[in-house]
């Protein structure tokens, strides 16, 4: 799974094909929960690549705060974004039946 960490890695993700944004925390059992089940799916939702942010991770700061809507629409982890031609098409809080839901 790759981990964005700066606006540069946005910059480029964001260019690349469609796929799943997870935002997460270290400190959120759900958000490990979600990264085990990945784990054991080669980090693919249906036919998505899976990128993510962490906000613990102190390399993501500038970025996040970059973000205005990150900082407005995450208030719970995990948090998921679909990616489709750039544009965040569809956002949901939760586990992975519920990010399932808006594929």
């Amino acid at each position: 799974m790759t981990e964005i960490t700066s606006i540069t890695d946005w910059k480029k993700n964001i260019m690349d094909s469609n796929f799943l944004l997870l935002i997460t925390k270290e400190s959120c059992e759900d958000c490990r929960e979600v990264e085990r089940y990945l784990e054991n799916h080669d980090y693919r939702i249906d036919e998505y690549d899976i990128k993510k942010i962490n906000l613990d991770n102190l390399e993501s700061k500038k970025l996040i705060e970059s973000m205005e809507w990150i900082k407005i629409e995450v208030d719970y982890v995990p948090f998921w974004s679909l990616i489709i031609d750039s544009i965040r098409v569809k956002s949901i809080k939760g586990n992975i039946e519920l990010v399932k839901e808006i594929l």
